[in-house]
């Protein structure tokens, strides 16, 4: 895939992204001012949490061995061959999505007191409800991300970026258009936003040609091999869900309200990775499986990987000082309304503040676990991430004791930069130098670029909220200071000459025909 070609790309879904948490802040907004943090919406947010262990790993697991797979039957077999493994792959999954679910609802009471020990009396109650209703999310999770790796490997990454805007059209015209909302209401409003996933992908597939089969083919010897490469993700995914299980089970002891306070955070930590980090992972994934050929590794797969790092950290470097920055305002503007008060804005920003630093380093992670995919070593990544998991885990019980919700964020960013440095060092070991000169010189630069932006966005914000107050001043504040931020990081990175931002700069300038 040409500069041109990916570039464009990540940029359509960089787009969509946008406007899918965009939407997603909007949808978190309303529920914060319908219900505020409170013994309801942890019963919520943890029913969802539940199907997402359940067989959330399976669905990372099936994207990231299905892709390789995928690209290497279409290349040697054509699409017709493709679609055939496809399908049986697709069958199986969902046969076993549907048994997980209905082991999930029959053992749902014993799932709540498992993940959410604290729980009792209502929120128990509650929990156990809705749960067993947002049970059937196994069985969309797993369909939306087989056909998700479908269309992706064929260099279509529109419709797998649209899932996101689908879903919470149903969330935000529920809690909209409802006069009186229930967190029932809001648990079926979500299952059919997420059943909606689904069927948002389907004229894009038939527009490639793709032709659902219910046949089984026992006999395809591709399915020994992916299952050979996905037990070590589904392992190392299935480690990393041990992180969600460890976090939400330590907030749930700690007080009410504190499993939608992590939530919360999360979300709004989440919002720049999914819009930048997240595309590019997308588009680059496909792209360096394409560069293997049998067990020799393309010198444009290093290249590929060095830039999509120094791309990763000219985004996300500048975002995390942002939010470390401005993240009470942030917090305030987004959320602070109806149910949501000043406590809850206080415990967001704590748990907020120390989630937030390791947000640049999980983008680093990520593109490193899909370089070990991509080469079909899926071993490597699942003996970090149980290391990554053996550190949050030890940490939580920790730091909990002496920092509260605080504990629990920085537990997280610890535990990603220890498992980001140890990838790092077996990647080099297995496919050689990536250039790690230049992309620390690059990261250096974008760093500094980072901090000059945060101490004037900092000094900026202060003085501006001694004269201006309340949720309108707050927005004015924050919108000011996005402003001048990237306009002082754009004059930083320029005069420190970062090469992607010159690679943009000139994209952007012939697209445009400016001279």
């Amino acid at each position: 895939m040409s500069k041109v070609k990916l570039a464009r790309f990540a940029s359509q879904i960089m787009i969509i992204t946008i406007l899918s948490k965009l939407m997603g802040f909007w949808r978190d907004a309303l529920i914060a001012k319908e219900f505020g943090a409170t013994y309801e919406t942890d019963a919520y947010m943890m029913s969802l949490t539940i199907p997402s262990i359940l067989f959330g790993l399976f669905g990372l697991a099936i994207t990231t061995t299905f892709i390789p797979m995928l690209t290497k039957s279409l290349k040697e077999k054509g699409k017709g061959n493709m679609y055939e493994f496809a399908n049986t792959v697709m069958n199986l999954i969902t046969l076993l999505a549907i048994l997980i679910g209905v082991l999930g609802w029959k053992f749902t009471p014993q799932l709540v007191k498992l993940i959410a020990p604290g729980y009792s009396g209502d929120v128990y109650d509650l929990t156990i409800q809705l749960t067993r209703l947002s049970v059937i999310n196994v069985v969309f999770i797993s369909l939306n991300s087989g056909y998700t790796a479908i269309l992706q490997t064929l260099d279509n990454f529109i419709a797998p970026s649209l899932v996101g805007v689908v879903m919470n059209v149903f969330i935000i015209g529920y809690l909209l258009f409802v006069k009186e909302a229930t967190i029932m209401g809001l648990t079926i409003a979500t299952i059919i936003g997420n059943g909606s996933q689904i069927l948002i992908q389907i004229p894009w597939l038939i527009k490639n040609k793709y032709k659902y089969s219910w046949k089984i083919n026992f006999k395809d010897s591709r399915l020994k091999e992916m299952l050979v490469l996905i037990l070590p993700v589904l392992i190392g995914i299935g480690i990393n869900q041990i992180n969600t299980f460890v976090d939400n089970n330590v907030a749930s002891i700690l007080p009410k309200g504190s499993v939608s306070v992590l939530q919360y955070a999360n979300r709004l930590n989440s919002l720049v990775y999914g819009i930048f980090a997240t595309s590019i992972i997308t588009v680059i994934y496909p792209t360096l499986a394409k560069y293997i050929n049998g067990t020799e590794i393309k010198e444009d797969f290093k290249k590929y990987l060095s830039k999509a790092i120094n791309n990763i950290n000219l985004i996300m470097f500048p975002a995390t000082v942002g939010i470390i920055v401005l993240r009470n305002n942030i917090i305030n503007v987004v959320f602070k309304r109806g149910a949501f008060d000043e406590n809850a804005v206080n415990s967001t920003a704590i748990a907020l503040l120390f989630l937030a630093i390791g947000t640049g380093v999980l983008g680093i992670r990520d593109i490193y676990n899909r370089a070990f995919y991509a080469i079909k070593d899926t071993k490597t990544p699942m003996k970090n991430s149980a290391i990554g998991v053996f550190t949050n885990v030890v940490l939580d019980i920790a730091l909990v004791k002496v920092m509260g919700i605080g504990g629990l964020t920085l537990a997280t960013t610890i535990s990603i930069l220890v498992s980001t440095i140890l990838l790092s060092l077996d990647l080099r070991k297995k496919i050689g130098n990536i250039d790690a000169v230049l992309v620390l010189k690059t990261g250096g630069k974008i760093l500094g670029s980072s901090v000059i932006m945060g101490l004037v966005v900092y000094v900026i914000n202060n003085n501006m909220l001694k004269f201006i107050s309340g949720n309108k001043g707050q927005m004015i504040s924050l919108m000011i200071c996005a402003i001048v931020g990237c306009i002082v990081y754009v004059i930083s990175i320029n005069l420190f000459k970062v090469e992607e931002y010159n690679d943009i700069k000139s994209h952007l300038l012939a697209r445009f025909k400016i001279k």
